[in-house]
């Protein structure tokens, strides 16, 4: 038998041959994918955080004991629930001493305003009266000049009284003059009496009636004497009425200013009415000033009573009944599951590429498969070191800056302080 040539050397050229090939496929592939992951990285930018919600603390604006507390931890609250309630008693209290106040004020109002409406009546009522003096008296002066000229200027015509009679005649003037005076001091006490409000109008009326029918009597008796007289016996008493002329003139004149100083006395009255509208704009004052101290304690009192300012969960609930807290004490702490972002970290030499508005895709442990998307919505200005509990030690010496994903939590699903990863997409907003 003759042996054939041996195949060895010609399988093993193609071997050799097939490992260049896949090698070299398999270096195509690794290029390609290479290629891809860099095309793709372009337009994504990786990072994490923790999902963080709005936290609300819920504190009094005044100091009180604690005696209720209607909510828990874990419980959802809606907007404007009782949350807790202070003891009311002390503010029920200042607001009752307010209310007293506010009605003594009120009733120094209408007492003040009384003042002023029977201060305007008086007075009006003595100055009215007083003009009226002032307009008789003023009438009667120029009348009493008139008849000293008359008087003065038939004098001398009135000179007849006979001889006979002059000494019957001089008696009866005499004892007519005294009752004059007598009348006259009468009229004249009556007066200032009057004036002082001591009499009343009639008692003047029947001294001044008195007081001319003396005057009458006296003009009888002189013309009794001037009858009696002869031609310069006449004469002589005609001058001497003159003289009661005169005086009556001076007479008229001092009731005169009698009656106008009686009007400037009565005007002083609206002195005092300016006094006290003075003093009823003042208990007004205090009117305004004690309803508004009311207002502010009734307001005070309405803060006994805490309530939600918005629809949440209690995170936390840091007191109990029958605890004393001040003012600002921190009851409760809320958050708004509504309201729910990843705060995410970026290295300094990516922040560059983020944007406000660009959305992201963001995983949680929690719910392996599950996509959440939210979008940036702030950027921080400053950087800072990566926070201990987001990144490994040798990450949290990197300068980072912190990004806000804004997230939609329709259901609740997410809950703060979850670690999450955020995929940014950073290729398009």
């Amino acid at each position: 038998m003759v042996a054939g040539p041996s195949p060895g050397p010609a399988r093993r050229r193609g071997a050799l041959g097939g490992a260049l090939i896949v090698a070299l496929l398999g270096l195509l592939a690794w290029a390609g994918w290479r290629l891809y992951e860099q095309h793709a990285s372009a337009g994504r930018l990786f990072a994490s955080g923790s999902i963080q919600a709005t936290e609300v603390d819920i504190s009094p604006k005044v100091p009180g004991r604690i005696v209720r507390l209607t909510a828990n931890e874990g419980d959802s609250v809606r907007d404007g629930q009782v949350l807790a309630e202070l003891e009311p008693e002390e503010a029920s209290a200042q607001v009752a001493q307010a209310q007293a106040g506010v009605r003594q004020a009120e009733a120094e109002v209408a007492q003040a305003r009384q003042a002023v409406a029977t201060q305007q009546l008086v007075t009006d009522a003595q100055v009215a009266q007083a003009q009226a003096q002032v307009a008789a008296a003023t009438t009667a002066v120029p009348q009493s000049e008139t008849a000293l000229a008359i008087q003065e200027r038939t004098s001398q015509d009135v000179v007849t009284a006979a001889a006979a009679q002059l000494r019957s005649a001089q008696a009866q003037t005499a004892a007519a003059r005294s009752a004059l005076v007598t009348a006259r001091n009468a009229l004249a006490r009556q007066h200032a009496l009057f004036v002082e409000g001591a009499v009343a109008a009639e008692q003047v009326d029947t001294a001044q009636a008195a007081y001319d029918a003396a005057v009458a009597q006296v003009r009888s008796a002189a013309a009794a004497e001037t009858q009696a007289q002869a031609a310069l016996t006449s004469a002589r008493a005609n001058l001497r009425q003159v003289e009661i002329q005169r005086e009556a003139v001076a007479a008229t004149r001092a009731n005169l200013a009698q009656t106008q100083a009686g009007l400037r006395n009565a005007q002083s009255g609206y002195t005092v009415l300016t006094q006290r509208q003075q003093q009823l704009a003042a208990a007004q004052g205090a009117l305004a000033q004690a309803r508004a101290n009311l207002r502010y304690l009734q307001i005070i009192a309405g803060h006994n009573v805490i309530t939600a300012p918005r629809a949440a969960v209690v995170q936390a609930k840091n007191v109990e009944e029958g605890e004393v807290v001040a003012a600002g004490a921190v009851l409760y702490t809320l958050i708004d599951l509504g309201d729910i972002w990843l705060r995410a970290y970026v290295s300094e030499d990516q922040i560059a590429r983020v944007k406000i508005g660009q959305i992201a895709h963001v995983s949680i442990d929690s719910f392996p498969g599950r996509i959440f998307e939210g979008r940036v919505t702030e950027i921080s200005n400053r950087g800072e070191f990566t926070p201990g509990n987001v990144q490994t030690r040798g990450d949290r010496v990197k300068l980072v800056f912190a990004v806000k994903i804004q997230l939609a939590n329709t259901d609740s699903t997410l809950k703060p302080g979850v670690p999450a990863d955020a995929e940014i997409l950073v290729g398009r907003p």
